[in-house]
């Protein structure tokens, strides 16, 4: 009912946006609707709540009325004026930022009609820091431009913000603690950032993580820090087993974003836990330890304590962490030579496929060799026996031994040792002996036709001589040899 006429009187949709500004007056719906619509314009004031009496009443009614406790929520007349967005959008407003930069804290106030580079301008003068290197953080819209309108933004009347400057390296004066330069080395980065960096690495390299919340309203704060947390040997064992994250809760924007996170982080019971200590209670050092399937707080150790019992609270976690740790390292191994042994069956098994796939195609390529020579064999022998068919067709008709005209009785020897017999008239020409050798399968381009003595070459001799003139008659016997 609160957050229903929160948005009835402020004109604001946003559910999310709406709590928020009621988490940071507590709930109080008063003073949350004071803090966007300013008493001043007297848009809403508790008088203007109050139920219209039938009397007007006397001054000193009135300023008991007026003393009284708030009118209750659920009054009929508790949000009698409702003014539309355009006229609150004329309506000026003052806004007062508190802006942190490394160790210094400046107050910026300006109009909320005024933009995010209005008040980056104003900070360039008091920080020295260049626009161009500044970074405005801890908008609760997210990051926002330069030219956004403040009002836009529905802000309440006080605010805190914060500045990075990641181009420019802090000084010695500003990086140095305030407690002193023997403190425990802080993660920088987010708390999911820093859950990664303990809780997700292999087993041997992961840690416990220890997140300090901080609140400078404690009276217990800066003995907490300058005794507990900057002694030699806590700050020792943290470095050495434990990745340290720090939070400050002073303001309650920077709590209810904490709790936020822890939710998201580690679940709603460690954001409730946080959120029933009281600050005198602070500072706390939530000690928490990665699981498989959650993340647990192991123990919270509040600021009333001393460095020996800080020390054994620290041990103690570190023997439940180290015992857990074994667990996760066998595990981790177990399941890597597992791995390992797969991953190399794996590579096995793919080096006998590539060895199978390369016998395979050398295989096919032999086979494919060897079709394509035994084709070209058959191709050279189909052709040399059409040429030999050819040649034999083409012989003149042999001579009968009686014939009138002269003879030649030749007889030759083939390199496998059969003679070859024929009669050829004297005045055959020697290439028609060529090519009756030829159709006996022995072509004059791989056989020399010789004579046995004196040893003569017959086929380097003019293929156009006779046999008379090449001397063959009227018998000789030649025999045939291979050419090299």
């Amino acid at each position: 009912m609160i957050l229903a006429d929160f948005q009835a009187c402020t004109g604001i949709d946003n559910i999310a946006e709406a709590i928020t500004l009621l988490e940071l007056n507590n709930w109080d719906l008063v003073a949350a609707i004071n803090g966007v619509i300013p008493q001043e314009n007297g848009i809403f004031q508790s008088e203007a709540t109050a139920p219209v009496p039938s009397a007007p009443p006397s001054s000193e009614s009135a300023s008991a009325s007026s003393s009284s406790s708030p009118p209750s929520s659920s009054s009929p007349a508790f949000c009698p004026v409702q003014p539309s967005r355009h006229i609150l959008e004329r309506q000026s407003r003052m806004l007062s930022f508190r802006v942190e930069y490394r160790q210094r804290s400046t107050e910026v106030v300006l109009e909320d009609a005024s933009t995010v580079g209005d008040i980056k301008s104003i900070l360039e003068t008091e920080l020295q820091v260049p626009v161009s290197k500044m970074q405005l953080k801890g908008w609760k819209s997210g990051d926002v431009s330069d030219s956004t309108v403040l009002r836009s933004l529905h802000l309440p009347k006080n605010n805190s913000l914060y500045v990075l400057t990641p181009d420019i390296a802090p000084s010695a004066s500003t990086s140095q603690s305030r407690y002193g330069d023997c403190h425990p080395v802080f993660y920088i980065g987010s708390l999911e950032a820093a859950s990664q960096e303990a809780f997700y690495g292999k087993a041997r390299d992961r840690k416990l993580l220890a997140i300090y919340l901080h609140n400078d309203e404690s009276v217990l704060g800066n003995v907490f820090c300058s005794q507990m947390m900057c002694a030699d040997s806590i700050v020792s064992y943290l470095s050495q087993n434990f990745i340290t994250w720090a939070w400050d809760v002073t303001k309650e924007a920077n709590k209810a974003r904490l709790l936020t996170m822890c939710t998201r982080h580690f679940g709603s019971v460690v954001a409730q836990t946080i959120r029933t200590y009281k600050t005198d209670q602070f500072p706390l050092l939530l000690i928490v330890m990665g699981k498989r399937t959650s993340n647990e707080v192991l123990n919270v150790i509040q600021g009333n304590t001393t460095v020996d019992e800080l020390m054994m609270r620290l041990m103690g976690a570190m023997e439940i962490f180290t015992a857990q740790q074994q667990e996760d390292i066998k595990d981790e191994d177990e399941r890597e030579a597992r791995e390992m042994v797969k991953r190399e069956q794996d590579e096995a098994y793919r080096l006998s496929l590539e060895a199978d796939r390369k016998k395979r195609e050398a295989q096919e390529r032999e086979e494919a060799e060897q079709v394509r020579q035994e084709r070209i064999r058959k191709e050279q022998e189909e052709e040399r026996e059409a040429i030999r068919l050819s040649l034999e067709q083409a012989l003149p008709p042999e001579p009968k031994e009686e014939g009138g005209e002269p003879v030649s009785k030749l007889r030759i020897r083939t390199p496998s040792g059969e003679f070859l017999e024929r009669r050829f008239l004297g005045s055959c020409k020697l290439q028609v002996l060529f090519d009756f050798i030829a159709s006996k399968g022995y072509p004059s381009d791989e056989f020399k036709l010789l004579t046995t003595f004196p040893r003569r070459n017959i086929t380097q001799i003019d293929p156009a001589w006779s046999l008379v003139e090449a001397k063959l008659f009227p018998q000789e016997t030649l025999f045939l040899e291979a050419k090299e």
